[in-house]
């Protein structure tokens, strides 16, 4: 039996209540099924694996179903396409997944009238050159093959895809993260410092991020080592809170045995309440080593006040104005990543502007509601007069070919 209205598929390629960056995504899911569910679409979210209750996307008007959408088998295809028919599925929202793709042709057959990628993906990619990059220009422009609309994170993700995945400009477009912005308060509780057993007079440097070797933690393990000599005889004792987890925990604990600051260094795990941890932060620090797109852990800093030391790497310089929001460091460099830290760990007026300032650009430049409104206005495009939005621009989702030509 046919569906009796019109449905959009979210496509998770990560099991749910995976955490962190994760559930971002999935709370993104969430909003824009609450937003189409206004105009009477209703919203299926597929996992590879559901875990129950599923608690990014209670109370919203998405449904979740387990599913192989991974486009990888027969199989797999088979469902999504089932899928699509029975419940008359419009629009398919991929996420990091290839700009183009032979199901695709499928997906299209089966009855989705607009594909969208949105590309939340980071690293370095290697430009096709010669007879592989003519190929590939005519493989991506080959009909059906491509999505109708790549959604990048940021300009660093956008030229990507135009400068190494050769795909049309006028089908990418940029949509920075947004982020709900924390008011400054001038509440003296230290329950942070209480919580790990510290004096509440001690700096707190934070960082939050997977532990993988990409994320640079060692490198910044290995920087706090220095600060302290960095900040001389000025009686400061700053503690370092790590808060993740991932493959290169145990290495990282190893590491941490071996410094002399190791007592100042605090491993967490992953900590539900992280967002309170970095709350209580003098200084945040995101040592990444590779081209992070547009990380989270930046964002979330700068929301809640805190200037954030970053290295200058992928969509980063596009959220850090150096000495204005921030701190910009080469990747890898412990020593100018412990110069930062103590810099500003010695200027606590210099932390307060730069963390005021960080405040608001996430509220002028990075906010929630922008983001959700282009998603939409993008997702709407695929219902046409079901939403009013066919043939309509999608407001602030300006083609990056457009911009930046």
């Amino acid at each position: 039996m046919a569906a009796s209205r019109a449905t959009l598929l979210c496509v998770a390629n990560f099991p749910a209540n995976t955490g962190y960056a994760w559930d971002f995504i999935e709370r993104l899911y969430a909003r824009i099924a609450d937003h189409v569910a206004e105009h009477g679409i209703a919203t299926i979210v597929a996992y590879p694996v559901v875990s129950t209750p599923l608690r990014t996307l209670a109370g919203s008007a998405a449904r979740a179903v387990r599913l192989d959408a991974s486009l990888q088998t027969r199989k797999s295809v088979q469902a999504v396409t089932e899928l699509i028919r029975r419940e008359d599925v419009r629009v398919v929202y991929f996420t990091d997944r290839s700009a183009w793709c032979l199901a695709y042709l499928r997906l299209r057959w089966a009855g989705a009238r607009r594909i969208i990628v949105h590309d939340h993906s980071s690293g370095e990619r290697t430009r096709p050159r010669g007879l592989k990059r003519a190929a590939k220009w005519l493989l991506v422009r080959t009909p059906g093959l491509v999505a109708d609309v790549i959604v990048a994170v940021s300009d660093y993700v956008a030229r990507r895809q135009v400068e190494v995945g050769l795909i049309p400009s006028e089908r990418v477009v940029r949509v920075w993260n947004g982020l709900p912005v924390t008011p400054a308060t001038e509440s003296s509780d230290r329950h942070v410092h209480a919580i790990f057993g510290l004096a509440a007079d001690r700096p707190l440097v934070v960082c939050a991020c997977r532990a993988t070797a990409e994320k640079g933690v060692a490198y910044l393990l290995r920087a706090f080592d220095r600060v302290r000599e960095c900040i001389g005889m000025s009686g400061l004792r700053p503690a370092l809170i790590y808060i993740g987890d991932g493959p290169q925990l145990a290495e990282l604990r190893s590491l941490r045995e071996t410094l002399q600051a190791r007592e100042d260094i605090i491993f967490t795990g992953y900590r539900a309440d992280a967002a309170e941890i970095l709350s209580e932060a003098d200084v945040c620090v995101v040592p990444s080593l590779w081209q992070d797109a547009f990380p989270l852990s930046v964002l979330e800093g700068m929301a809640r006040g805190k200037p954030v030391i970053a290295t200058r790497v992928g969509g980063i310089p596009e959220m850090i104005e150096h000495d204005e929001v921030g701190l910009l460091v080469p990747p890898a460099d412990e020593v100018a990543l412990a110069e930062a830290i103590a810099a500003l760990l010695a200027d606590p007026a210099r932390v307060a502007r730069l963390g005021e300032n960080a405040r608001r650009r996430v509220a002028e430049r990075f906010t929630p509601e922008a983001q959700l409104d282009r998603l939409t206005a993008l997702v709407e495009e695929g219902f046409g007069s079901a939403c009013g939005a066919l043939g309509s621009p999608s407001p602030g989702a300006t083609s990056f070919g457009a911009t930046h030509s």
